[in-house]
């Protein structure tokens, strides 16, 4: 059958599709080509990275699913195999020997890659060493890296030997709860580094990582916590606010919360903090004691973190929790806590996840004021003593249990030093140095 009549065959809509799917083939190639001879701050890759987000835009708008394939020299567009005329001839042959040399088999997009996730996909691929062992993974861990989000990579096997062909979704692997991992990592560092103000963090990008935590959550919560174990003292912050929203979700998770929930209440915890980003350094790595002036300091982060997240570019209801999140997270049950208001407070429930997740990530963490962190049992034990009062009872048991408690009380792979000699409240944080973290 030739490419004319196999057409006569297709939809309206259909030939709308693959003409596109050739277009994007052809701009595709002009920017992997200008990638790698040019910096991506030159205006022709900036240029070329935006052509080719615009044509996958109007592909999702056209398709939903835009995905491309390579086998047996071969492209395929969802699954249909691409036939091109004598001039697209080069542009299909090119795609495929890019992808094969890269171990790559597949590629697909969705709506919320961005056109710099284009321009940073562009340099990473055209000047990927293709004489790496292993190509692909090295790909993938620069992808991971560069915090590319929306276009996904598969490496090569058998069309058709994917989870989703092979009998359905059978969860996210280890090395996807890793990816899960640092790409929520990026997105926190994106927020204290280039600052929300400056419109550096797209709100969907946030949430599309955040489903993927909840995912590997859902799939293989034990896995998932045992990464909040990667600690880099240097980037506190970051580690700590993944950590908050690992186990926030997990306690939602164990709460019976539907999913859309538990995405809402990780990126609150993942931003719960944001407001950080306003207190000085020397004030939050302070080793001494804090002063009036100090505490005041660190207190104001609290409103420093709704006014960053109303710079957004979308105040839908996701981000609005979050602001209430950032707002109450260190008031408690007894409405102690600050920040001081004119009508006394009671925090909503995502508040009240965060508070206990936030205190036990910080005992739990070496910091400047506390060289050595407290074990996981003492941890709880501090928070159990909060209970009731501070802090909510029922989602403090549920806690313990995500923990993975014992009968009698301890942890699993818990140290026995406890660390009670070092223990005060002060050194805790449930005074000033508690909620500075």
């Amino acid at each position: 059958m030739t490419e004319h009549t196999e057409d006569l065959a297709l939809s309206t809509q259909e030939l709308r599709q693959f003409q596109l799917a050739r277009e994007f083939l052809g701009r595709f190639y002009v920017l992997m080509r200008l990638a790698r001879s040019h910096d991506r701050y030159n205006s022709a890759v900036a240029d070329a990275a935006e052509a080719l987000h615009a044509i996958t835009n109007e592909l999702i708008d056209e398709a939903q699913v835009v995905r491309f394939d390579v086998a047996d020299n071969c492209v395929f567009f969802n699954r249909t195999r691409l036939r091109a005329s004598l001039s697209g001839f080069n542009t299909l042959k090119y795609f495929a020997e890019e992808l094969t040399a890269r171990g790559v088999s597949s590629m697909s997009f969705d709506e919320i890659a961005e056109i710099d996730d284009f321009l940073s996909f562009g340099m990473v691929f055209a000047r990927l060493d293709q004489t790496d062992d292993d190509p692909f993974t090295e790909l993938d861990r620069l992808v991971t890296l560069e915090g590319i989000a929306g276009i996904v990579i598969r490496p090569l096997k058998g069309l058709g030997e994917d989870s989703d062909e092979a009998g359905g979704f059978s969860g996210p692997t280890q090395d996807e709860a890793k990816r899960s991992f640092f790409s929520a990592l990026h997105i926190v560092r994106q927020a204290v580094r280039d600052g929300i103000s400056r419109g550096k963090v797209n709100p969907r990008k946030v949430k599309r990582v955040v489903e993927s935590v909840v995912d590997s959550i859902l799939s293989d919560e034990e896995s998932m916590l045992a990464l909040t174990a990667i600690r880099d003292y240097d980037e506190y912050t970051y580690h700590h606010s993944f950590n908050v929203c690992v186990y926030s979700i997990a306690i939602g998770n164990r709460l019976g919360l539907p999913r859309q929930a538990l995405s809402d209440i990780g990126i609150a915890a993942l931003f719960h903090d944001v407001g950080k980003t306003e207190v000085p350094r020397e004030i939050l790595n302070k080793n001494d004691n804090l002063t009036d002036d100090d505490w005041k300091a660190i207190q104001e982060h609290t409103l420093s973190g709704v006014k960053m997240l109303t710079y957004l570019k979308k105040l839908d209801r996701t981000i609005l929790r979050s602001m209430i999140v950032a707002f109450c997270h260190h008031l408690n049950m007894d409405r102690t806590g600050y920040p001081e208001t004119t009508r006394p407070i009671k925090p909503d429930a995502f508040s009240r996840i965060v508070r206990i997740a936030d205190i036990y990530d910080a005992l739990t963490s070496a910091r400047t004021y506390r060289m050595k962190a407290f074990s996981a049992s003492k941890a709880l034990e501090i928070i159990s003593g909060k209970s009731g009062d501070q802090l909510d009872p029922t989602l403090c048991a549920i806690f313990a249990d995500v923990v993975g408690v014992d009968a009698e009380g301890s942890i699993p792979g818990d140290s026995e030093d406890d660390n009670t000699t070092e223990y005060s409240p002060v050194q805790a944080g449930l005074s000033r140095h508690t909620d500075h973290v």
